[in-house]
């Protein structure tokens, strides 16, 4: 079975990982879109103690079990995405974006793969456009998946109170809020 693959970076992740369940790996919708993440991910959130303090249930076995649904990659892929790496590091050290080296990893492999990417990093998508990068941001993904019937309109209210409770809310959230689900 063919999926539509999408890609989370890691402020998607931890937006989303501990409210929709299962959110990793499980297909919906007509196009078969199925969320994986990059191996870096993991990386990035056994590295940092700050991202585990405020997002405490990444820790949890249930959120460690289903992070291991990673996207797969042949050699080839591999390689090509090494290559697309450089020059996506060389391109953002030249224009100041500060990415860090698990954002690089996730801009890269949706170009090499050709698949989409939902992010709400700024720098990340200024980068996505310049490669024409597919994006979304995590409320476009929401949406999708409230189209799809993957989650009911009340779990999008739910996930962005989360949000404001955390204090985590992406850029332009109001606007972008209106635009994309009509209030």
């Amino acid at each position: 079975m063919a999926y539509t693959k999408i890609l989370l970076d890691t402020n998607t992740y931890l937006r989303l990982g501990n409210s929709i369940r299962p959110l990793l790996g499980a297909p919906f919708g007509k196009e078969n879109y199925a969320l994986f993440l990059h191996k870096e991910i993991q990386t990035e959130l056994n590295r940092s103690s700050r991202l585990k303090n405020k997002f405490y249930w990444v820790n949890q076995e249930e959120h460690i079990k289903e992070r291991k649904k990673i996207i797969t990659l042949s050699k080839i892929d591999k390689k090509n995405i090494d290559d697309i790496y450089e020059f996506i590091w060389n391109y953002q050290n030249e224009n100041n974006y500060n990415l860090s080296r698990e954002d690089i990893y996730c801009l890269a492999t949706a170009l090499a793969l050709d698949i989409i990417l939902a992010t709400d990093d700024t720098n990340m998508k200024i980068t996505a456009n310049e490669y024409e990068i597919n994006i979304l941001s995590t409320l476009e993904l929401l949406k999708i998946m409230v189209v799809n019937k993957f989650i009911e309109r009340a779990k999008v209210e739910e996930i962005t109170q989360y949000w404001k409770y955390n204090n985590d809310f992406p850029a332009n959230y109001y606007a972008d809020f209106a635009r994309i689900f009509g209030k």
